[in-house]
């Protein structure tokens, strides 16, 4: 069975040989350029290509580490990225970046620059300090500034969704996700490509204020964005359609505690639209729809089981409520869970390897058992992660990845 057959009669919810691996599968299911050398030592890979994709600083799964590692899923893009990230029309748009004590490749289009202490810019905005892995916004102005003028805030009306999807970067989409499927047997996932409803118009502190103050202000502007989704995904199926299995959507609802604005605003201002884009989406494309959203967001999954989501990721798994054995029992004929499999704020450093392989060993059971799992760390895994860790998480995913009970499917 190719991972390509594997993922069709998974996400069909029949039986499989293995449990599906899809580290690297998605911007929030990878590793921090380090972590991926460290990895790519585990597994005995030289292929040198170390291509950075997004300001989190991950990397691109190469084919040679994905049939390393038993990969299943592949990653197409991210509209964080600008280049392509393989096939002919990725040749000349890479360079090199010495950095971290290693050679990266990074967009052409991407600009850096190093100080005499160290510091690295990326940009003007995004500095890296002396010993630092990961690359932070620079404030502007004063943090401690007074609340937004509300009577300052935009306007609903002649609103327009500031994502723009051309003709040509879904041309160029189009024939690199045609260069995969020919190429490759994965199963194809498109990154962040279409309209998400994230756009927090005003900002974040005056959106939030807004959406207690003037309710329909916010319905309007979230309106519009699900209109542009629509829109942006009916030409995306055309497209790619045939090549891609799933596409990513992102919105960070929680944090370790909770839904940030709280479960009963999220379902007053959020939920209809929701509901009106995952309903729509299945019946524009067959490609699954697939949630990103960190931390504590039990109270509002039934919301997502009732919008008819696909999949959610990463599976924060130390946060309030978001334990893998509830998580499976409660929605697991519902929803394709993806990630959880080392939660960084479980396994801090310097936890034992055999705790690491202990605490994924139960995770990916748990979250397999009478439900449907892909493998991956909780979010991107960071830079400074001892390749013990991974080498646990590994095994652990070999160990249970042919139980029969843990792939049966759910139909």
């Amino acid at each position: 069975m190719t991972s390509r057959e594997r993922m069709k009669k998974f996400y069909a919810g029949e039986p499989v040989d293995r449990i599906p691996n899809g580290l690297g599968a998605c911007e929030t299911a990878g590793m921090h350029m380090l972590a991926y050398e460290n990895l790519k030592k585990i597994l005995g890979v030289t292929d040198p290509t170390n291509r950075m994709c997004t300001f989190m600083c991950n990397s691109v799964f190469e084919p040679a580490v994905l049939e390393a590692m038993d990969g299943d899923m592949i990653l197409l893009n991210s509209k964080m990225c600008p280049a392509p990230f393989r096939g002919p029309l990725a040749e000349g748009r890479w360079k090199d970046l010495n950095i971290w004590g290693t050679t990266i490749q990074v967009p052409n289009e991407w600009n850096f620059r190093e100080d005499a202490d160290g510091t690295f810019w990326w940009g003007d905005g995004m500095k890296c300090p002396p010993g630092g892995i990961y690359f932070d916004g620079v404030p502007s102005g004063d943090s401690t500034s007074a609340l937004p003028n509300m009577e300052d805030q935009r306007s609903p009306e002649g609103y327009k969704a500031p994502h723009v999807l051309t003709d040509e970067y879904l041309r160029e989409l189009e024939e690199v996700a045609k260069w995969v499927y020919e190429s490759t047997d994965y199963s194809i996932v498109l990154g962040e490509t279409i309209q998400d409803l994230q756009d927090h118009v005003g900002g974040g502190t005056a959106w939030w204020m807004r959406m207690v103050a003037e309710p329909e202000a916010c319905h309007h502007f979230i309106g519009v964005a699900v209109d542009e989704a629509l829109k942006q995904l009916k030409r995306v199926d055309q497209a790619l359609g045939k090549y891609c299995d799933a596409m990513i959507l992102a919105d960070d609802i929680g944090d370790t505690r909770g839904v940030t604005c709280g479960p009963d605003l999220w379902r007053s201002i959020y939920k209809p639209h929701y509901q009106r884009l995952w309903s729509e989406w299945k019946k524009i494309t067959p490609i699954k729809s697939l949630l990103h959203s960190c931390g504590s967001i039990i109270d509002i999954i039934p919301d997502f089981v009732d919008c008819e989501l696909d999949m959610l990721n990463p599976l924060q798994v130390s946060a309030r409520g978001m334990e893998p054995e509830g998580l499976a029992e409660r929605f697991g004929r519902d929803l394709i869970f993806y990630g959880g499999a080392l939660d960084c704020v479980v396994t801090p450093q310097p936890t034992p390897d055999d705790e690491v392989y202990a605490q994924a060993k139960r995770v990916i059971t748990a979250l397999s058992t009478n439900s449907r799992y892909i493998f991956a760390g909780t979010h991107n895994i960071p830079g400074d992660t001892p390749p013990g860790h991974l080498q646990a998480i590994m095994q652990a995913y070999r160990d249970v990845r042919e139980d029969p009970a843990l792939t049966k499917g759910v139909n």
